[in-house]
């Protein structure tokens, strides 16, 4: 298996997830996946948040990226969230994310209900 990194920008609502406050409707997050293609990506991103009990609504901006997980730290995480550095993985844990197929999310970005 030849797995790369994509990024799964993804707008999701509560639904029974109780990680997130009460207060929130919904969220947008990135959700990082080392697979093959970007579809396999966006699947193993969907069926994490589902069995989180989150419902999936849409990918944001219609798109998965590929990113460089070589340059994951300084080229991505510190020149885009450096506030919030705390919530991603170091870069030789993104390497192993990455081989390893596995997938984990950045912080969540919620509103509030109307």
């Amino acid at each position: 298996m030849n797995n790369k990194l994509w990024q799964c920008p993804i707008k999701v609502e509560r639904g029974t997830y109780e990680a997130m406050p009460d207060t929130w409707a919904g969220a947008a997050v990135n959700y990082y996946v080392g697979a093959a293609t970007y579809e396999e990506a966006l699947t193993k991103a969907v069926k994490v948040v589902q069995s989180l009990g989150m419902i999936f609504v849409d990918l944001l901006d219609g798109k998965v990226m590929q990113l460089d997980p070589e340059n994951w730290w300084e080229g991505y995480v510190m020149a885009n969230y450096s506030d919030y550095s705390d919530y991603f993985p170091a870069q030789d844990e993104v390497l192993r994310i990455v081989r390893e197929g596995l997938v984990f999310h950045g912080p969540f970005a919620g509103w509030g209900r109307e």
